[in-house]
């Protein structure tokens, strides 16, 4: 599928908005409840705020599991939490569900990643018993991470059964996070890769090239390999260098 191209981040933002509660609303539709796995980064955060401007009725949010996809290390006040930004522009105005958790960064990474595992262990699962996520977003950085699975990074890259990983020395501070896996990534319904921004272009391109070297690619073959599907939402500058 092509990417979907938009003038600016805003713009972007707005859609993938508009396209979570259109997913989210089917999920409880047809299964009593919803799972969303959210992410850190400007764009998201853009379109968290579309969200609590637009979306707080629109949505039965009690119905609705959030969880991180990755998370830093770091107090629960600080302002490098994904989590804590999420809160700020849309979780702070919601009424979440039990299962809408965050991980526990308070403690060693490993501590963190085996209870953010029990956490996603209580998820609705899929037919074939993997967690259900009916809406993911990722976003990426301008060397094709995603979560926190970086390039050539054993750390992060290494093969692993679990569905939750302790990352140490990430090349991006802070040191120590927490990450979903590929893995993880087997049971999601709807991705949108959310990339905004000339520096993207380069990790665009190759990934629209299908460079598995580069994380983001290998979680969007993931997530198509096990039968859901991948949106590509970019603006001008990070689709800059495909040839559309």
């Amino acid at each position: 599928m092509k990417p979907q191209i938009f003038p600016d981040a805003n713009t972007l933002a707005q859609t993938a908005a508009t396209m979570l509660v259109t997913d989210l609303q089917a999920a409880i539709g047809r299964y009593g409840s919803a799972t969303w796995v959210i992410a850190g980064g400007t764009t998201p955060m853009m379109a968290y705020r579309i969200l609590a401007e637009t979306s707080v009725d629109s949505v039965d949010w009690p119905k609705v599991a959030i969880i991180l996809g990755d998370e830093r290390c770091v107090p629960f006040d600080s302002h490098d939490s994904n989590w804590t930004q999420a809160e700020e522009a849309l979780l702070s105005h919601l009424r979440l569900s039990s299962l809408s958790q965050r991980p526990a960064t308070d403690e060693s990474a490993e501590e963190a990643a085996d209870k953010y595992q029990e956490v996603i262990d209580m998820l609705p699962k899929t037919e074939d018993g993997r967690p259900r996520f009916d809406h993911v977003w990722l976003g990426m950085g301008e060397d094709g991470h995603t979560l926190s699975l970086f390039p050539e990074h054993i750390s992060s890259m290494g093969q692993t059964d679990r569905l939750v990983i302790a990352v140490h020395d990430s090349p991006k501070p802070p040191s120590d996070r927490i990450s979903l896996t590929f893995k993880a990534l087997q049971g999601t319904s709807h991705c949108l890769i959310l990339a905004a921004g000339s520096g993207k272009a380069s990790a665009v391109a190759r990934s629209q090239a299908d460079d598995q070297q580069l994380p983001i690619a290998q979680a969007a073959s993931t997530i198509e390999n096990a039968g859901g599907q991948v949106t590509w939402l970019l603006d001008e500058a990070a689709a800059s260098l495909l040839l559309v």
